[in-house]
């Protein structure tokens, strides 16, 4: 129980209100556009849109999140109306996917793993801690797991989006999204957090007071 505890706060960090917000757009966009033409299926988006800000105005919210996941949605909706065709909603998708594999990929090359520097920024722990000897291995081995699983996905849905297959890339990207992605962050806490104990590094807080080892090591938060 205490074991799911944990999981459940570390996954809460990550998502918290943000998993809702990121699921309806698509899911009003693909469901109008079954019934009604492109030009009503972007407008019932963007009408949803305008509520959501105004909802999170009132409810004074992050207002920099609202604006960045309002902005990727209208970017989106942009690309699919311009063009005429409702497949390119997802093309920005597809490049972010892209553009994480190469960053996967040059910050192993470099040895500055990319889950460290996503871990450093969620977290604000110490940058200097991460790329210690006894604590980048742990995130190297994640960020090849993204790698993997990143490239894997690339692989999927690029096929499907040339063919121009609009509900097929749907349904496929609506379980490699938020699914797969839950499942990715499971895997990256178990992965992470055995392999740091394996180790034997300094936990964030004995690193922040320099002290020496044997160390007890990072229990918890990876």
């Amino acid at each position: 129980m205490d074991k799911i505890k944990e999981w459940l706060g570390q996954l809460s960090l990550i998502f918290k209100k943000k998993t809702i917000d990121a699921l309806f757009p698509p899911l009003i966009f693909f469901i109008a556009n079954q019934f009604l033409s492109l030009t009503y299926a972007s407008g019932l988006t963007l009408l949803y849109l305008a509520l959501l800000v105004l909802y999170r105005i009132i409810k004074k919210h992050t207002k920099r999140y609202v604006l960045v996941g309002v902005g990727g949605v209208l970017f989106s909706i942009s690309l699919s109306f311009l063009s005429g065709e409702a497949i390119y909603y997802y093309l920005p998708g597809l490049i972010t996917t892209s553009l994480i594999v190469i960053l996967c990929i040059t910050s192993l090359i470099v040895k500055k793993p990319l889950a460290a520097w996503v871990s450093h920024l969620t977290r604000g722990w110490p940058i200097d801690w991460y790329f210690r000897d006894d604590i980048r291995p742990a995130y190297k081995k994640v960020t090849l797991l993204w790698a993997l699983y990143f490239l894997t996905r690339l692989m999927i849905q690029l096929p499907i989006f040339l063919t121009g297959n609009y509900s097929l890339y749907f349904v496929v990207n609506s379980i490699l999204g938020w699914p797969m992605n839950i499942v990715l962050l499971i895997a990256t806490y178990a992965l992470g957090i055995s392999s740091l104990r394996k180790l034997s590094g300094p936990s964030v807080s004995e690193f922040k007071n320099k002290e020496e080892p044997p160390y007890e090591g990072q229990k918890t938060g990876f």
